[in-house]
């Protein structure tokens, strides 16, 4: 039976491989449209969280299957009793205390519950995305999933030897030379406490509300260090690891001349810009700038439906971002790590005796890595 567990768990995680590389080949294909590109991958990104939670469950099963096989054993050799005395059999069919868990978790009132069940908690990935401004602006195949303590991410320093060969010449020799970068996952968590009385006499659902507000907290700890996190930080931010210009004394502002420029840098190392990640202020400021002369909103008029776009490129504004500074990025060069996607799990025990009901939240994250410095160009407006 063991064994069995064990196909069925191997099985679903290497449909689960399948699909990713799927995702990946779909990523890099140039002749699919953003929008058919973006919805084959959401649905494949679906199947993949569902494989990755069945794995998990056949796993847990093939530990439930074996605790139940020792505890039989034993208690056959220290329980005298007949050997036709099959009465205690039914026990095995008694559910273990993860599973009990399991049956008391579901997310709907009428299945026994208002808990959050590891079986759906990988639905909190798009909610994390939402939520959280860097995630946002990152390709599906940015965020990989991970299995250990540490995520490794081989990277290719550089690659020499093509050209021109004549007819019945050598071909020559390539050169690649490989390296590697390390995160260790670091897990972000936190509890909050609310007493059973408010749970039961409230009009709003507040277990959801809580659950949602700390997912909420989570995504915006993220963000803090992604952006603007230092070596001293868990997870060392874009900022620190791209490339800064500071504009000249006068330019207190970053227009869209300055977008173009550090766009223009991107491309010169053949990096493809995706995304502008912008401080509240300078979001503002580019919201507001003016043609010379006409006077007309260079992202459109408020009246009608001005663009949030610079040359195709989101603008999303973040409170993360020092004041004038705004982050022009070719998202497909970073990498973020998650090693257990958020997760949000419910305890009646744990204050027992003041009747409280404890809503803690976990999840883990490893790093933030760029391929090459050159693809997160950071522009700076002058203080004065």
């Amino acid at each position: 039976m063991i064994n069995v567990y064990a196909d069925q768990a191997k099985a679903a995680l290497e449909d689960r491989a399948k699909m990713i590389r799927e995702i990946r080949s779909i990523e890099s294909d140039s002749k699919i449209s953003a929008a058919d590109k973006r919805e084959r991958i959401e649905r494949l990104d679906r199947d993949v969280m569902q494989l990755e939670a069945e794995a998990r469950d056949v796993q847990r099963g093939e530990r439930e299957a074996e605790v139940r096989s020792l505890a039989a054993n034993a208690g056959g050799l220290l329980t005298p009793r007949s050997p036709k005395n099959d009465d205690g059999s039914w026990r095995s069919l008694l559910p273990s205390l993860n599973e009990y868990r399991a049956l008391i978790s579901e997310g709907v009132p009428g299945d026994g519950g208002y808990t959050v069940p590891d079986q759906i908690s990988s639905k909190y990935i798009d909610a994390l995305k939402a939520n959280s401004t860097f995630l946002r602006g990152l390709p599906t195949g940015s965020i990989i999933p991970f299995t250990s303590d540490t995520l490794s991410v081989p990277q290719l320093v550089s690659s020499t030897g093509a050209d021109y060969v004549a007819e019945g010449q050598p071909i020559p020799a390539g050169q690649m030379v490989w390296g590697e970068v390390k995160f260790t996952a670091k897990k972000i968590g936190e509890i909050q406490w609310a007493s059973t009385e408010v749970l039961e006499d409230s009009a709003l659902d507040l277990r959801r509300i809580i659950a949602d507000n700390l997912l909420r907290d989570a995504s915006l700890k993220f963000d803090s260090d992604a952006f603007t996190g230092t070596g001293t930080n868990p997870i060392k931010g874009v900022v620190s690891q791209g490339i800064t210009t500071t504009l000249g004394a006068g330019k207190v502002t970053v227009t869209y001349d300055d977008l173009a420029d550090a766009v223009a840098r991107i491309e010169a190392t053949n990096g493809r810009p995706s995304v502008v990640w912008a401080s509240t202020d300078m979001a503002a400021a580019l919201r507001k700038e003016k043609a010379n002369g006409s006077g007309i909103y260079q992202g459109g008029q408020p009246t009608d439906s001005p663009a949030s776009t610079a040359w195709g490129l989101p603008i999303l504004p973040t409170a993360f971002l020092a004041p004038k500074t705004v982050v022009v990025a070719d998202a497909s060069r970073i990498v973020v790590g998650v090693r257990r996607n958020a997760q949000v799990k419910i305890s009646e025990d744990a204050r027992f005796d003041v009747d409280q009901v404890g809503f803690k939240l976990t999840m883990r994250m490893a790093g933030v890595s760029l391929a090459e410095s050159a693809s997160v160009q950071i522009v700076e407006a002058a203080a004065s």
